[in-house]
């Protein structure tokens, strides 16, 4: 999946300092003004992640 803008937030979010999905919503409307459904940042989170151990 491509390191676009959401992706790349859930990941440093998310992942590199373990924040809920909510507290990434929250991050993503403040700063960038996206308004994001929780249920697409958890599919997407869910991505990024098989992605990374299909890797590993």
């Amino acid at each position: 999946m491509e390191k676009d803008l959401i992706n790349s937030s859930l990941h440093a979010l998310c992942i590199q300092n373990a924040k809920s999905i909510t507290e990434a919503a929250q991050y993503l409307k403040m700063k960038y003004r996206l308004d994001i459904e929780e249920i697409v940042l958890k599919k997407r989170l869910n991505n990024i992640i098989s992605e990374e151990k299909a890797v590993a």
